[in-house]
């Protein structure tokens, strides 16, 4: 049986055939957008030359002038001038695809500045792409990665001091990492993650230093003042085992703002 162009014509026109292909191209691109999504980006790619000869001028493109001025200004926010640069950064957003780099960088801003996440999250909320919450979500999961589950101990060959220097970063960066999930579930950009930093969070807390420890309590009572009336059972029961064992007063008077006892 011979097929004539009239009949293949007639099968692409089909309501069956239509219907398939267009699940078909619905699911590649979607296979498509989460590879793109999955690819780590070049949070510096706009300071890269390829020829270093200095009688070529590098052509700087309006996409790396968006980024470089963005940049800035997300770096000079502070809550006084906030309503401002927000306005600022919002109108120079000018394509979806350099808006990975902004989550980035805010998100990275975050873990330095602590002072400042309510202000990059706000930002965040302002964002216009549809493409927004899994980029965020995707980012998320990342650091929450990073900074719980993978191993530390893997330092062979770092003095002392680079160890505790090393440290001392990573407690700041789950600190402030753990600021930037509450604050984002606040503002529901989120949902159900909290609980998954705090987690790892608490059980580790037995295993600091006073100093170390103290730093994640001031942390913990910021985040319970946000999402919690009562602190939940699992939490409260580490909170209590350390305000019976510790020796430090200021430790214990922190559990107990914790607890509102």
């Amino acid at each position: 049986m011979s097929v004539t162009i009239d009949d293949i014509k007639k099968s692409f026109d089909s309501e069956d055939f239509q219907k398939k292909y267009k699940k078909y191209l619905k699911n590649k691109d979607n296979e498509l957008i989460n590879f793109l999504d999955s690819i780590e980006i070049n949070k510096k790619y706009y300071r890269m030359g390829i020829n270093k000869n200095q009688k070529y001028k590098k052509e700087i493109t309006e996409d790396t002038q968006s980024i470089k001025k963005i940049t800035s200004l997300i770096n000079k926010i502070t809550d006084t001038n906030y309503e401002t640069i927000k306005k600022e950064i919002i109108d120079k957003i000018n394509v979806d695809y350099i808006i990975p780099y902004i989550i980035e960088k805010l998100a990275e801003n975050s873990m330095v500045h602590h002072i400042y996440i309510p202000q990059y999250v706000g930002l965040l909320k302002e964002i216009k792409s549809h493409r927004k919450n899994t980029i965020i979500l995707r980012t998320c999961n990342k650091y929450y990665t990073e900074f719980f589950h993978t191993n530390e101990n893997d330092k062979n060959g770092q003095s002392n001091y680079l160890q505790l220097c090393a440290k001392n970063k990573r407690i700041d960066n789950i600190i402030g990492f753990s600021l930037f999930i509450s604050h984002l579930e606040k503002e529901n950009i989120i949902d159900n993650f909290i609980e998954k930093v705090l987690d790892p969070f608490v059980n580790n807390l037995s295993a600091m230093d006073d100093i170390e420890l103290y730093k994640m309590l001031v942390s913990f009572y910021n985040i319970s003042q946000i999402h919690y009336t009562i602190i939940p059972n699992k939490y409260k029961i580490h909170l209590d085992k350390i305000k019976k064992s510790t020796k430090s007063p200021k430790i214990r008077f922190k559990i107990m703002d914790i607890l509102n006892e």
